[in-house]
């Protein structure tokens, strides 16, 4: 838990009160305390007990329930994920860990937590950009709605080129979202490009000759043009070069 955010909970606790409960499961072990009684598990709640500990509470109120262990975890995921000053990224991995633990689909995360499938589905997508982009996240230089809208970017060097520039130019969400849908519409069009016979036989040729996807990039009215030849991975990058005769890339 952060140490920060834990004083500012005791704080509050110190002048309001816990105002919700913890929730805790009765345990069939007996008590090692002094005068013996029932022994509590905490199932969700301990941030706030950390705080009210922290403020000097002796006593805080609970929920008692009666859950089954394999269940522990659920409860004390929704709770996390429903707390208000949970940041995106820690919402998304609260939402990925709970389907993976539960073995749950996004639709059935977003029925335990009352959210929308889409509302759930985007934020896990949100785990997918680069490194170097979530943690302009987590240090609160970019939103959800940026994240979300750099999401759609077609190569993690695009996300991270526009996430400098959001974080330098401090650009909207909707600044944002129209650049990135002007990128989409430019790949589209180059996607449509329209081949003539000669190019889309030079491109089988080289693609069966490689061994992997080619494109040919032919000027129009001009003899100039350039030529993209695909890799999947370091291997396949070595396998090409070794086809024209050069040392391996590493």
């Amino acid at each position: 838990f952060d140490a920060e955010g834990i004083e500012e909970l005791a704080a509050s606790i110190r002048e309001k009160g816990i105002l919700q409960p913890v929730v805790v499961k009765k345990i069939k072990q007996e008590s090692a305390l002094p005068g013996g009684g029932p022994r509590y598990e905490l199932i969700c709640g301990e941030r706030r007990l950390k705080a009210a500990l922290l403020s000097g509470l002796e006593k805080v109120p609970a929920i008692v329930k009666d859950v089954a262990e394999s269940d522990f975890l659920e409860w004390a995921l929704v709770e996390n994920i429903q707390r208000e000053d949970l940041n995106p990224l820690e919402e998304a991995r609260a939402f990925e860990r709970l389907a993976t633990e539960r073995n749950l689909s996004q639709d059935d995360v977003a029925k335990r937590v009352g959210k929308s499938r889409a509302a759930v589905t985007n934020a896990i997508r949100l785990l997918r950009l680069p490194e170097e982009v979530l943690g302009y996240v987590r240090e609160g230089r970019l939103t959800a709605g940026h994240a979300r809208a750099l999401v759609s970017l077609f190569s993690s060097e695009h996300q991270i080129q526009l996430a400098r520039r959001i974080v330098k130019e401090n650009l909207s969400v909707r600044q944002v979202e129209d650049l990135v849908a002007r990128s989409a519409r430019k790949r589209r069009a180059r996607q449509a490009r329209r081949l003539t016979p000669e190019v889309a036989d030079l491109e089988n040729r080289l693609a069966r000759f490689f061994g992997t996807e080619v494109r040919v990039f032919a000027r129009k009215n001009s003899p100039q043009g350039r030529i993209v030849i695909h890799y999947f991975s370091l291997d396949d990058l070595d396998r090409i070069l070794k086809q024209v005769d050069l040392p391996p890339a590493v």
